[in-house]
């Protein structure tokens, strides 16, 4: 009887550790493959909907290339890039979806607790998208201008507490990201790379509340930091351009 109760109680136990080590999820446990050519649209939205759905926690990418279109971040998820993985947008514009009229990468919808941390890499493909929507409008196939139609890295909309941290994010087809309506948004050691199309701005922060932008490095074609609307309790330290100068909330 005894051995029955060890039994029952170190099977209680294992289910427990793996219950709490889920909270961690790896990428290539939902089928996402790091090849670079395999389009992971799909496999990622699913891995971001199942964490959600089961209690939120980090989806990591490990070393690779990851190639994707658009997907929607949900509630209680972080995306964690490790050092050498790069999400890698892929090169055609029907790839990618519409926020509130915005295209993107990543987006968000009144979503809270989510976050992109890590040491990897967000690389939208810029120039070579961009002249494939330039393509697409001179067909007819689209329409707008080259600006209304280019996708960002990251659009996020009515969100709250959010966290971008440490990631290098480059060569955007628009601008590299936008936030809209985010209460408590912490963005911090991040590295923003935009001079692969003109006029690319760094950061866009429109009626926003609660935001700190610290310790992060911005080259782009474009303004660094544009703020919209009523944004308030914006707070700028430690961040730079390329000519080193410190970048200021006005």
């Amino acid at each position: 009887m005894m051995k029955i109760y060890k039994i029952i109680i170190f099977n209680a136990l294992l289910l427990l550790s793996l219950n709490l080590s889920a909270k961690d999820y790896k990428a290539s446990l939902f089928g996402v493959k790091s090849d670079g050519i395999t389009l992971n649209t799909g496999s990622i939205q699913y891995a971001i909907d199942y964490i959600s759905e089961n209690g939120g926690g980090t989806l990591q990418f490990y070393v690779g290339r990851y190639l994707t279109g658009s997907f929607e971040l949900k509630s209680n998820v972080t995306i964690e890039l490790k050092e050498g993985a790069v999400l890698v947008g892929v090169v055609s514009i029907y790839d990618y979806i519409g926020l509130k009229g915005t295209k993107a990468l990543i987006t968000a919808d009144a979503q809270q607790n989510i976050g992109i941390i890590g040491q990897g890499v967000i690389e939208g493909q810029g120039a070579a998208l961009q002249n494939s929507v330039k393509a697409q409008i001179q067909k007819s196939y689209l329409k707008g201008d080259v600006a209304e139609v280019s996708p960002l890295l990251i659009y996020f909309n009515g969100c709250s507490n959010v966290t971008i941290e440490g990631v290098i994010l480059e060569d955007a087809c628009g601008d590299i990201q936008s936030y809209a309506g985010c209460k408590n948004l912490n963005e911090k050691g991040v590295t923003v790379y935009g001079n692969s199309v003109p006029g690319s701005k760094g950061i866009v922060l429109s009626d926003c509340d609660g935001v700190k932008l610290s310790d992060s490095y911005f080259e782009t074609s474009g303004t660094e930091l544009v703020m919209k609307g009523a944004s308030k309790n914006v707070s700028v330290t430690g961040c730079i351009n390329s000519k080193g100068k410190k970048i200021q909330a006005k």
